[in-house]
């Protein structure tokens, strides 16, 4: 519970969806990530796998408000979806090996 008279601790204002899953089939996963680090900046977090590869990676990157890293997760979400990912809901993936 957030305490009124605590100056320090305050409520954030979530107002959309701050991480996405995407699948490429059952090939390569995808996930992007909004989040407040220890210092209070807004990171964006991306991660990424491949099953047949075995492979993956990921990335930070600092953007400059919630607002904007918002806007930025919905660009990211589009790019996924053009070239062939599809969101996962809810947030897990299952694999079936062949």
């Amino acid at each position: 519970m957030i305490d009124s008279a605590d100056n320090a601790t305050h409520s954030l204002p979530v107002t959309g969806p701050t991480r996405l899953h995407f699948s490429e089939g059952l090939r390569n996963t995808f996930t992007v990530d909004l989040g407040q680090d220890l210092l209070g900046d807004w990171i964006i977090t991306q991660s990424w796998s491949g099953l047949l590869q075995q492979r993956g990676g990921g990335k930070r990157l600092v953007v400059g408000d919630h607002e904007t890293g918002l806007r930025m997760l919905q660009k990211i979400a589009q790019k996924k979806e053009k070239i062939g990912y599809r969101q996962v809901t809810p947030y897990h993936v299952e694999y079936r090996w062949a």
